[in-house]
């Protein structure tokens, strides 16, 4: 049979039939259709053919009810009018549907008691969200602005016919904060919602200026990694973002020297600016289409199969809606907290004068959202946050520029040292102590020179995109408005000064509101149910990226609070972590090695054994593997009845793996006989015959055996010459804390002179101190003078310190240590401290090595 071969000309033409024209005529957003089911309006009390105009306003007017305003006060006359300002906004612009949809989602998780966030973004500064139970936060009483959140002379839609388009990257914006746990739910309902309709976003991220001037250097210039780190760490950050190449060129004379030296690594970097490293998936945003998804953008698969938009997020939104949907941990914590004791989140009073004690001097910031951030939680000890106002301001000031702030502000609330800029402004900025802290004050700036907060919000957008053209215009209006309302011609020019200066660090008050409002529930519920807390957090940190790490930081926490975290146990241990009495108990779960697949085979395990064989047998009848069973057995999880190391007993667990079941019948008649020592059965065995004379195990098998077995043994003669140090390993790797002993204890025989960190942070600076710790993380770097320095953070089961080593000392610890110290490793270091590190003599890697598996040893040998 002849074989008929296509030309690359007809394979082209074969393969581009199976495609049909895609048509796009892209006249904006045109909001997806959805039907709201008519028991909700029936709740409502409307009538079942009622527009959606109509459905919105009884959600509102619901909602207005149940703020309990007195009708005809000044208060509820502000509301009134507010509501209805926004109503007619919304119905005006065509986000009608835009804002059902999100009170859909949000009606969605109140339904199935799916946990949400207060809100935020600018959409905190909607009474309309506010009322339909979108955000938790009241816009009026913390002086927020719908024109923030949507701008009647920004938004822009058209008519094409008689189909409203919305202008996608002028339209309104909501993200919803929902539980991580159940994030999947509220996907799983938009997509059966709309059907067909929906997709995940596509990422692109492309080359940073620092990683192509770092690879290039030692690709093309063949440069040692530590002078491309040097060279990299010249490239400046303003504001959090790395400068372009050019700039840093044009601004740094040590950079354009070591370019103007290495012309051609330079060149190379410059042309490779801006392509695309490689693609990913948006975390948060989903697009949603009016038409199925596949008429209005092209779609791929992602690496789970599902559908995942060819173009990025600022092209999806040209044509369809995007809606973020962000899984928020703190949010998952609050509700688990509040569901044990017996509250709902709204039941707490964020003015409770206790979250603000907490406040005043904090030492336990773990789990306390947005505080716990090392930069926040460094402004709040300087700020101490006597009110809600306050602690906003916090999360305000710990950001890139704002942080030049943070002196004046906390000047202001500590001694009420306040700083005016112009009288005429200063009721707007005496609140925040002088500091134009949020975008906020400058619209009502704006507003009181003569602005709509229309104009004030366009202005204010405007300066800070630095869109050179239009802040002309606006200069010059500025000097009109003020001149046609007889202000003084100085007022114009503070508040220009301002929007220019504070266009890089002020902040979204709307956003900064609702998250310091969660920060304040997270700080009320850890103080006044720090074990319920705990356990939520400790049930949570199988989600975070390092659960071990996060294990570690809540230990560290939790003896300030009086209570103590359980070893593992293979009968009192639940899967999860569980309150026992006034402590709580590890979960076994959270062993590290043992997945959530694991759960059945280990409750058919969970059971009292009287020895070792009966607890190998229990876990082989449970289809437990040996991996598992030696992480039970590390962990202490199985101690009852064992009186033996627990190196001791992986290293017979493993032995009990390679023997066939008949073997393991033999090693069970001679259990007793020889104190369930496997390793001397299995001798005795060698030499033992059955009742025709043959050899229990045959020299043959005996050496395949022993092959199997002796780099186990291997493990074990390393593991036993410290049984102490063996199990501390264990347990900190496996669980992220330490239950038996410490480091301190272990090293005290070494030297007598070994402080825990928790006890130095007390010493007085410039005392001599010596400690011992495992390292969590390093950096080689230079400083702004040019020195090189070596920086480890250090920690112990009290505490965590930085240690930091200078010029011809990074030498030293190199050559006593083999190297640097790396992540993992053991030291003990004696230095100086200062006011938040030491200054190291001496940073000594203990060459004591500890193995778990077997691919430990692999990876030495290597």
């Amino acid at each position: 049979m002849t074989k008929t071969f296509l030309t690359k000309d007809q394979m082209t033409k074969t393969f581009s039939k199976k495609f049909s024209k895609l048509n796009l005529p892209i006249h904006g957003v045109r909001l997806p259709s959805f039907k709201i089911l008519n028991k909700y309006k029936r709740d409502c009390k409307v009538s079942e053919d009622v527009n959606n105009y109509d459905f919105l306003r009884a959600l509102c007017r619901n909602g207005f009810y149940k703020l309990d305003l007195q009708k005809g006060s000044k208060e509820y006359e502000k509301y009134v009018d507010r509501v209805k300002y926004e109503l007619d906004i919304l119905k005006e612009l065509g986000f009608i549907d835009y804002i059902l949809l999100v009170w859909d989602v949000i009606n969605f998780c109140k339904e199935k008691d799916i946990p949400i966030g207060l809100g935020r973004g600018s959409a905190a500064g909607s009474l309309v969200l506010f009322l339909i139970g979108a955000t938790g936060i009241d816009p009026i009483k913390y002086d927020l602005y719908f024109e923030r959140f949507i701008s009647k002379t920004r938004a822009k839609k058209k008519v094409v016919k008689g189909i409203t388009y919305l202008d996608g990257s002028l339209m309104c914006d909501v993200d919803i904060d929902v539980c991580f746990h159940r994030r999947g739910e509220v996907l799983k309902h938009l997509e059966e919602l709309f059907e067909g309709r929906t997709s995940k976003i596509l990422t692109f991220n492309t080359l940073s200026g620092k990683l192509l001037i770092k690879e290039c250097g030692k690709i093309i210039g063949e440069k040692s990694e530590d002078e491309m780190n040097r060279v990299s760490s010249l490239i400046p950050k303003v504001f959090g973002q790395v400068k372009d190449l050019h700039e840093a060129y044009g601004e740094v004379d040590k950079f354009q020297e070591w370019c103007d030296e290495n012309e051609e690594v330079f060149n190379t970097a410059l042309k490779l600016r801006g392509l695309i490293k490689n693609k990913g998936v948006h975390p948060s945003a989903i697009s949603l289409s009016y038409d199925p998804m596949e008429d209005s953008c092209p779609t791929e698969l992602s690496s789970d199969k599902s559908s995942i938009s060819s173009f990025d997020m600022n092209w999806v939104s040209i044509f369809n809606v995007k809606l973020d949907i962000l899984g928020l941990r703190s949010a998952s914590v609050v509700y688990d907290v509040c569901k044990q004791i017996g509250i709902k989140p709204t039941d707490i009073n964020l003015d409770d004068p206790s979250i603000y004690q907490n406040l005043q001097d904090p030492k336990t910031p773990h789990g306390l959202f947005q505080i716990e951030a090392d930069t926040n939680f460094k402004v709040c000890k300087k700020v101490k946050p006597k009110n809600l106002e306050e602690l906003s301001a916090v999360l305000a000031l710990a950001r890139p520029g704002a942080l030049a702030f943070v002196d004046q502000y906390a000047d202001y609330t500590n001694n009420e040292v306040y700083e005016p800029i112009h009288p005429f402004f200063d009721d707007i900025l005496s609140s925040t102590g002088g500091v134009a802290l949020y975008q906020e004050q400058l619209m009502k700036m704006a507003n009181k020179v003569g602005f709509t907060l229309d104009e004030a919000e366009m202005l204010r957008r405007i300066v800070g995109k630095k869109k050179i053209s239009e802040v002309r215009k606006w200069k010059k209006k500025i000097k009109e408005k003020v001149k046609e309302n007889n202000l003084s011609e100085d007022v114009g020019d503070v508040l220009w000064s301002l929007l220019e200066d504070s266009a890089n660090y002020s902040f979204n008050k709307a956003h900064s509101i609702s998250y310091a409002a969660l920060a304040a529930i997270t700080t009320y519920l850890k103080f006044k149910y720090p074990k319920e807390f705990f356990l939520a957090l400790l049930k949570m940190s199988r989600n975070e990226p390092d659960p071990i790490d996060e294990i570690s930081k809540i230990h560290k926490e939790l003896r300030y609070f009086g209570v103590k975290l359980l070893p593992p146990h293979i009968i009192k241990s639940e899967m999860d972590f569980s309150i026992e009495n006034n402590n709580i108990r590890f979960g076994l779960l959270s062993i590290k090695g043992i997945s959530d697949k694991s759960i059945e085979k280990i409750s058919h395990f969970r059971k009292k054994y009287y020895s070792k064989f009966e607890v190998f047998q229990g876990s082989e009848e449970s289809k437990l593997g040996i991996g598992i069973l030696s992480a039970l057995i590390q962990a202490g999880a199985l101690e009852d009845g064992m009186s033996q190391s627990r190196s001791k007993t992986v290293l017979e667990a493993q032995l009990w793996n390679v023997l066939t079941m008949k073997e393991k019948k033999h090693c069970m008649m001679f259990a007793k006989k020889f104190d369930f020592n496997l390793i001397n059965i299995m001798k005795h065995l060698t030499k033992f015959k059955d009742e025709k004379g043959n050899p229990i195990i045959k020299a043959s098998r005996y050496e395949t055996i022993k092959k199997k077995y002796l780099p186990y043994l291997e493990i074990y003669k390393q593991n036993s010459k410290s049984e102490t140090l063996a199990n501390w390993y264990y347990e900190k790797t496996l669980l992220g804390y330490n239950y038996n002993t410490t480091l301190k204890n272990i090293y005290s025989k070494k030297r007598q002179d070994l402080s825990y960190i928790s006890e130095i942070d007390t010493y007085s600076t410039n005392m001599q101190v010596t400690f011992v710790g495992s390292v969590r993380d390093t950096y080689l770097g230079y400083s702004k003078n040019k020195n090189k320095y070596f920086k480890c953070e250090v920690a112990d089961e009290t505490g965590v310190m930085t240690a930091l080593i200078f010029k011809e000392k990074i030498e030293e610890c190199k050559n006593k240590n083999n190297g640097l110290p790396a992540k993992g490793n053991i030291v003990i270091v004696k230095g100086v401290k200062k006011e938040d590190a030491v200054f190291a003599n001496l940073i000594s890697v203990q060459d004591q090595k500890i193995y778990t598996k077997l691919s430990d040893l692999k990876n030495v040998d290597k």
